[in-house]
């Protein structure tokens, strides 16, 4: 059943909202910079949910909402680069991060599910934001990227506690359906992470190694930590923790090294400080 636009439709704004009868869209709008996020994003986001909170509300056959990204270049790209450039602070930083963590914390908690909708890439802490959906849709062509690593840092935007949620589901439909699980179908669920041919498992684990062993150590290290940490604690002591590590590493030189690897389009040469 289509919806009609019963509350008006936002044509200016870095996000914008199309509120219907049963389904309302909220969109990042910077398509020129992939849709990355600013201060001023986060503060039209939060702005924005509390709008679709009051809908869902006021509204008992709201059904749903849909988050997208204006344009096909990006969902979200995660966080601005010149905005980034600017921060002269470990303070002026984590606050970012907190901000953008309880705009999605509020996202995540609206009544009603919702639904990203991928038509362009998800970059770095820009899949964050997907993972404060409840369902994602992504286009055949698109592709998300985890590159934390490959500059030194860590998510900074709930990532690590999101992404716990995808494991308990799973193991809760196996659990409780007592069923025996064959390699392809233990890949569907996402409980491993791929399938090979018999006698090359220890080659492609092998392989694997050699990639982290890759990045930066400091990285690796802390996304195992704060992934472990997530699964044992509540959203926000999770959300506290890795506001702290994303700081910490922001500041590290393996983070600087890696900046510069980029922009200079080369290997980076990671020492783990």
């Amino acid at each position: 059943m289509s919806s009609r636009v019963i509350g008006g439709r936002d044509t200016e704004g870095v996000v914008l909202v199309e509120i219907g009868d049963r389904v309302s869209v909220l969109t990042f709008n910077r398509p020129g910079v992939g849709n990355a996020v600013t201060p001023e994003v986060i503060a039209q986001l939060s702005r924005a949910v509390q709008r679709l909170r009051e809908w869902a509300a006021a509204t008992p056959v709201a059904a749903a909402v849909v988050v997208t990204g204006a344009g096909n270049r990006a969902f979200v790209s995660g966080a601005d680069l010149r905005y980034l450039e600017s921060i002269e602070s470990p303070e002026e930083m984590g606050s970012f991060s907190q901000t953008m963590q309880e705009a999605l914390a509020e996202l995540e908690d609206l009544p009603v599910p919702v639904i990203a909708a991928l038509e362009g890439a998800g970059f770095g802490r820009g899949t964050e934001v997907a993972w404060a959906a409840d369902l994602r849709v992504m286009a055949r062509n698109a592709y998300l990227s985890f590159k934390y690593a490959r500059v030194g840092v860590v998510p900074g935007w709930g990532g690590c506690g999101d992404s716990s949620r995808w494991w308990a589901a799973a193991a809760l439909l196996l659990m409780a359906t007592a069923a025996e699980v064959s390699a392809e179908e233990a890949f569907r669920l996402g409980l491993v992470n791929r399938v090979v041919e018999p006698g090359e498992a220890l080659a492609a684990a092998r392989g694997w190694a050699e990639e982290m062993a890759a990045l930066a150590p400091l990285s690796v290290r802390e996304l195992k930590r704060l992934l472990r940490h997530a699964a044992s604690a509540d959203r926000k002591a999770s959300a506290a923790e890795e506001t702290l590590a994303f700081v910490r590493l922001w500041a590290s030189e393996d983070h600087k090294e890696g900046l510069r690897s980029l922009s200079e389009r080369r290997v980076p040469r990671f020492q783990g400080r």
